[in-house]
């Protein structure tokens, strides 16, 4: 039987802006991406200029009014002679992502109630089987709580995320949610912070309505500013669109301004020489050796044109190795103990892609404070194992990967990372057999990461026994309780990373109460 999902449940196009189209497009130059080499002043900012490296990927520009070329690139310019400032990425996992198969319960009680909740998904606890995923308590204060599902923890951690049924690529033993999340102790190696059951506190199942109240941090359904949007009107440039880029075909609701432009970009596509044959079942050959050889040919006497095509090959054949440079992964610095590792992302799909995106643009100092990537299929009613067992080890393995890339650019220290859904899932299953899955449901599983996230176990756990449930005692409809409202997250970002003075004017809506960490740690609540 075909897996059948929700469309309107699983369509990203509802986390993207639709009742707007972008005010202009511009090419965004590969000069820029290398820290305008050739100057940066007016005379060397100028369109033909910066074109002559080629263009890296088309900008939709979002905001009030339409910008001039040279007044975009002076802003970038400048903000590349300044960029310490602390950046965000912001990853929504689009569909209701089902968080209780991602970190479970492991208190006995609560253990048991999962297990009779779900029958048929739940997660064992210990090691894996072949019949069924295990799992890896939680280390660190309060963490005995809960656990680890395998699939999100590294091979080298005793985990499944390595699995050869995912068909990753080679390396990454070492990636897992456990290599990021350390002791548990918020210090020093404890970079990624778990929240579970966090939601709206007036939450709908609803798509539509719950991930625009995600997005605009609002229950208003006429807001049309998105959260950090209204940062960015506040804090932002008025001629940098490059400060926050949905990387996507249209922009995140969750940057939307009212002002300030912003944009969205797809991707930073490679230069070169190759011989498309996909068309034809066949694949991709690359040419760029044959085309730099030709090059280097000299022309005969006399023969002026052939000299002019074979320099203008060499131009673009030096161009395509510079950009490959600026858009390649690094190689981890070396240390005297320790023989560096290749970083090792688990694919090129979606979510890889982006975040390689993500890091080639955040170390290109263009004046960037946030990012945002959308990654779908989490809406899963049924055949909930197979697709969301994939994501989940893709996604641990992608996360710890990206943390590595911006280490070895060495921009690591200064980004933060936020991962949601729109909401979680029904604590009961649906469904019998390899097809059961789970229906919408409240309180959803946040992660923040990065060296300056305070790591751990970071919100508080409401448990998931019958009668703990809302509604109490009611295994068809009860979902888990909702103690920690999103807003406290977002003000939490706000106020200790991105510096802001006044969060509860940007969030609105009833007083904001302050993050409790489900570890007992006091003092800042999400950041070191």
């Amino acid at each position: 039987m075909e897996h059948q999902r929700c469309i309107e449940c699983e369509e990203i196009e509802l986390a993207r802006v639709r009742d707007e189209l972008p005010q202009q497009t511009m090419p965004v130059p590969y000069a820029a991406l290398d820290g305008f080499p050739a100057g940066k002043s007016s005379h060397e900012l100028t369109r033909r200029k910066l074109l002559q490296w080629g263009i890296a990927g088309t900008a939709s520009i979002y905001g009030a009014q339409q910008l001039g070329w040279d007044q975009v690139w002076e802003s970038v310019a400048n903000a590349n002679e300044a960029a310490t400032d602390k950046c965000l990425v912001l990853i929504y996992l689009a569909g209701g992502n089902d968080g209780l198969n991602w970190i479970l319960p492991n208190e006995a009680k609560d253990y048991g109630a999962y297990v009779t909740a779900r029958p048929m998904i739940h997660r064992a606890q210990g090691l894996s089987t072949a019949e069924r995923v295990g799992s890896k308590p939680l280390p660190g204060a309060g963490g005995a709580a809960l656990s680890f599902a395998n699939t999100i923890v590294s091979k080298n951690g005793g985990g499944d995320n390595s699995d050869p049924r995912f068909q990753f690529a080679a390396g990454g033993e070492g990636y897992g949610l456990d290599t990021l999340f350390g002791d548990g102790s918020g210090g020093t190696g404890s970079d990624l912070a778990i929240m579970p059951a966090v939601d709206a506190k007036q939450y709908s199942l609803s798509h539509f309505d719950n991930s625009d109240i995600w997005f605009a941090a609002s229950n208003d359904q006429n807001t049309k500013t998105g959260w950090l949007g209204r940062w960015i009107d506040r804090n932002g440039s008025s001629d940098n669109p490059l400060q926050a880029i949905s990387i996507d075909t249209a922009l995140s609701k969750a940057i939307r301004t009212d002002s300030k432009p912003v944009c969205a970009i797809p991707s930073l596509p490679m230069s070169g020489f190759t011989h498309s044959q996909s068309s034809f079942g066949g694949t991709n050959t690359n040419l760029n050796a044959q085309v730099r050889d030709l090059a280097a040919l000299q022309a005969g006497a006399g023969n002026a044109y052939l000299a002019r095509s074979r320099g203008t090959y060499g131009l673009a054949y030096t161009t395509y190795e510079r950009i490959q440079s600026l858009t390649a992964v690094p190689s981890p610095t070396p240390t005297p103990t320790a023989t560096p590792v290749p970083i090792a992302y688990p694919n090129n799909s979606t979510l890889s892609a982006r975040l390689k995106t993500a890091a080639t643009l955040l170390a290109a100092n263009l004046g960037t404070r946030i990012i945002t990537i959308h990654w779908g299929g989490f809406d899963t009613h049924t055949g909930q194992l197979v697709a969301q067992d994939r994501q989940m080890a893709e996604f641990s393995r992608a996360l710890a990967a990206f943390r590595a890339d911006l280490q070895a650019r060495g921009i690591e220290q200064r980004v933060a990372t936020l991962a949601f859904s729109e909401f979680g899932r029904r604590v009961r299953e649906n469904g019998t057999g390899t097809e059961a899955g789970t229906d919408h449901g409240a309180g959803g599983l946040m992660f923040a990461m990065g060296s300056g996230v305070r790591g751990g176990f970071a919100s508080d756990w409401p448990g998931c026994e019958l009668n703990e449930l809302v509604p109490t005692n009611n295994p068809g409809q009860g979902n888990l309780k909702v103690p920690t409202d999103y807003r406290s997250v977002y003000k939490a970002v706000l106020d200790e990373w991105l510096g802001e003075e006044n969060s509860q004017s940007l969030l609105g809506g009833p007083t904001i109460e302050s993050l409790v960490r489900g570890d007992g740690l006091q003092g800042r609540r999400l950041f070191k």
